[in-house]
């Protein structure tokens, strides 16, 4: 009876090691078309939500082994959005730009007509209406 359960063992991590290369042949040959992901985010006195979607952000990025950029066009927030912004761009090293009220104008056009880069995927996202909050991943409304 052993040897036949020893047998049974070494046929599964014979089986489990074959799908595990050929997965990464897989991989290797295919090329990841998506790799970067470019957030486009505008918020308006969110300082209650913005560190978690922030996080929720770079959680997601980290789990699909994605390059991860956010652009926060601010509408002008009186609260402290701005400053979780600049902390979580130091504390995570995240390729974060913010667009001010007084910048909104000069790079409004570039941003919304800008060509994506190579492999680059936009998703806008309007946190001023709540439904939107909701395209973000690990965020529910």
């Amino acid at each position: 009876m052993v040897p036949y359960m020893v047998w049974v063992l070494l046929s599964y991590g014979v089986a489990g090691l074959i799908v595990h290369l050929l997965h990464n042949r897989q991989l290797r040959d295919k090329p990841n078309l998506c790799k970067q992901v470019h957030y486009i985010l505008v918020a308006h006195n969110h300082e209650k939500q913005m560190e978690w979607y922030l996080r929720a952000l770079l959680w997601y990025s980290c789990l699909r082994a994605q390059s991860l950029r956010v652009t926060i066009l601010d509408e002008g927030s009186q609260d402290d959005t701005l400053a979780i912004i600049e902390r979580m761009k130091y504390a995570n090293g995240m390729d974060l730009t913010v667009i001010g009220t007084a910048d909104i104008e000069d790079q409004h056009e570039s941003i919304w007509y800008s060509n994506p880069e190579d492999g680059e995927q936009s998703k806008f996202i309007d946190l001023r209406i709540p439904q939107e909050a909701a395209k973000i991943p690990y965020v529910q409304v």
